[in-house]
C-alpha cells in the first residue's frame, strides 16, 4: 500500500493561508506600484480578488481534493489582471470606463463560476483519510517512470517522423501518451512530497522530465513543456502545502531567457529549409537558442517578457467595444461548430480543426483575413468568446456551466485513491483549463480525449492489478 509520510489534512491549513496572503498582499502592493490612477487600481484589484476567491473557499472547506478551479482561477492573474497594469497598449487604446467594464466582465465569470463550485462541492462527503489505493510504493514509481518516458519516447518519434504509419489515429494516440505523460508528472510531485519518490528512482524521474520537457520546447513553443512542469509544481504543492522557491525561480529563469530568443529562433527555423532536429542535435539546439535569449535580453531590443505577452484582456476588450454595436453578436456560431470536431478523426478524416471557432473570431473581428488565418491565430479564451456570442448573459452562463461541471468533479475525485479515474481525469481537466488562452470547442475536444485517454490507461492498471493478485493468491494456494 502507498503509505505517505504525511497526509495532506494533517498539515495545519494555516501554512495555506499563509502562502496565500502573503501572494495577496504582494500582488495588491504591486497594484500600488504600477498603476497610474484610482480607475486602474480598481480595476485590477476587482480582478485579482475575483482571482482569489475559489482558492479561499477551497481552503474553508478543508483544503481537500485537487482544486481544479481554485488553481486554474490564479492563471487569470496573469492573463487579465497583470495586462491592466503593464500593457501599455491598453490603458493607450481604451478609456478608464472601458478597462473597468472588462474587468467586471471577468469579475462576473469568476464569481459566477465559484458560486456554481461551491453549491455543488458544499455536499462532498470528505473522508477522514485519504484513499491510497492498492498499489504499493514500488509500482507507483515505476508508473510514474514508465509515463514520462512514454511520452518523452512519442514526443521524440514525432519529431523524427517515424508517426506517418498511424494516419489519423495520432491525434488518439497524442492524446493517450500526453494525458499518461501529464499524469506521471503530477504523480511524481505527489510522490516526491509523500517521500515515496528517492533515491535513484528520483534521479531517474528528473533526467526523464527533463529530457520531455526540453523535446517539447525543441518545437519552440514552450507551453507544451511548462504544462509538465506545472503539473510536477501542483502534485508536489497540494500535498506538502509549500513552494519549491528553488526550483520555481529555475523554471522561471529558463522560460525567460528561450522566451526572450524565440523570436530569433523561429525566425531561423520555420522556414521552407526547416529540419527536424535529432536527438543529438538537440544539446546544439538549446544551446543556440539560450545564447540567442541572453542576447535579447542584454541588447534590449524589441524584446518583451512572458508577463507583457501574456494577456487575454485586450481580446476582451476588443470583444466589448466591437460588438454588438460594430459587430453584430456571434449569436452561438463557435459553439455549433461543436459536434462537428467531436468526431474522431479516423472516422471523418476531412473534419475542421478545433481551432476552427477561434479561427471564426479572428476573422470576424478583423484580427485577419480568411487566408491569414490559415497562417497565424490568435487566442480568445472562454470569457471573451462568450461575450462575442450572447454578451454578459452568455458569460455568466459559460461561467456557470464550468463551476458546476468543476464542482461535480470535485465530488467525484475528493476521496478517491491517487491511482483512479476522478484523480486522473482531475488532473487532466486542470492541465487542459490551466491553458487560459483556450476557447470552448478546443476545450471540449481536449477534456473529451483525454477522459478517453484515462480511460484507456486505468483500465490497463487495473488489468495489471487484477493479474498480479490473481498470480499471488495462486501462489499462496500452492504454498
Amino acid at each position: 500500500m502507498i503509505t505517505p509520510t504525511y497526509r495532506p489534512q494533517d498539515l495545519p491549513l494555516s501554512r495555506t493561508w499563509r502562502l496565500l496572503t502573503l501572494a495577496v498582499v504582494l500582488l495588491t502592493l504591486l497594484g500600488f506600484w504600477r498603476s497610474n490612477s484610482a480607475e486602474q487600481l480598481a480595476a485590477y484589484l476587482f480582478v485579482l480578488f475575483a482571482s482569489i476567491v475559489p482558492g479561499i473557499f477551497w481552503i474553508r472547506m478543508g483544503a481537500r481534493g485537487i482544486p481544479v478551479l481554485s488553481i486554474v482561477s490564479l492563471a487569470y492573474i496573469p492573463y487579465f489582471a497583470l495586462p491592466i497594469l503593464r500593457n501599455v497598449e491598453i490603458t493607450l487604446t481604451y478609456t478608464p470606463w472601458e478597462i473597468m467594464r472588462a474587468a467586471l466582465t471577468v469579475v462576473l465569470f469568476l464569481v459566477t463560476a465559484t458560486v456554481g463550485w461551491v453549491l455543488i462541492a458544499s455536499n462532498a462527503r470528505l473522508s477522514a483519510d485519504i484513499a491510497t489505493g492498492d498499489f504499493e510504493n514500488e509500482r507507483v514509481t515505476r508508473l510514474v517512470l514508465i509515463g514520462i518516458w512514454i511520452g518523452a519516447g512519442f514526443v521524440l518519434a514525432s519529431s523524427s517522423g517515424l508517426l506517418g504509419w498511424l494516419g489519423t489515429l495520432y491525434g488518439l494516440a497524442r492524446a493517450i501518451t500526453g494525458t499518461l505523460a501529464t499524469a506521471a508528472c503530477f504523480l511524481s510531485g505527489v510522490t516526491r512530497a509523500q517521500g515515496i519518490l528517492r533515491g535513484k528512482a528520483w534521479a531517474a524521474t528528473v533526467v526523464g522530465l527533463s529530457f520531455l520537457v526540453l523535446l517539447n520546447w525543441s518545437s519552440l513553443f514552450l507551453v507544451g513543456g511548462l504544462i509538465f512542469l506545472l503539473a510536477t509544481l501542483f502534485g508536489y504543492v497540494i500535498v506538502t502545502r509549500r513552494i519549491p522557491w528553488l526550483a520555481v525561480a529555475a523554471v522561471a529563469v529558463a522560460v525567460t531567457v528561450l522566451h526572450a530568443g524565440k523570436p530569433e529562433m523561429r525566425e531561423r527555423y520555420w522556414d521552407n529549409s526547416y529540419e527536424r532536429h535529432s536527438l543529438a542535435q538537440l544539446p546544439r539546439f538549446m544551446t543556440e537558442w539560450v545564447g540567442e535569449g541572453i542576447y535579447a535580453m542584454s541588447s534590449g531590443s524589441n524584446y518583451q517578457s512572458p508577463l507583457d505577452r501574456t494577456g487575454l484582456m485586450h481580446m476582451l476588450l476588443l470583444a466589448q467595444t466591437k460588438a454588438p454595436d460594430r459587430v453584430d453578436y456571434l449569436r452561438g456560431e463557435t459553439y455549433a461548430l461543436l459536434p462537428g470536431i467531436l468526431v474522431p478523426r479516423f472516422i471523418e478524416s476531412d473534419k475542421p480543426f478545433s481551432g476552427v471557432g477561434m479561427e471564426l473570431l479572428n476573422v470576424r473581428f478583423g484580427l485577419f483575413n480568411a487566408r491569414e488565418e490559415t497562417l497565424t491565430s490568435v487566442g480568445w479564451g472562454l470569457v471573451a468568446e462568450a461575450y462575442a456570442n450572447y454578451g454578459y448573459v452568455c458569460v455568466a452562463g459559460i461561467a456557470l456551466a464550468l463551476g458546476v461541471l468543476l464542482g461535480a468533479l470535485y465530488n467525484w475525485s475528493v476521496n478517491a485513491p491517487v491511482i483512479s479515474m476522478p484523480t486522473l481525469f482531475s488532473i487532466a481537466t486542470l492541465m487542459a483549463l490551466i491553458n487560459v488562452e483556450l476557447d470552448f470547442i478546443q476545450l471540449c475536444s481536449i477534456i473529451l480525449q483525454s477522459f478517453a485517454a484515462v480511460l484507456v490507461f486505468h483500465t490497463a492498471i487495473r488489468s495489471l492489478a487484477t493479474n498480479r493478485n490473481a498470480r499471488n493468491r495462486s501462489s499462496v494456494r500452492a504454498t
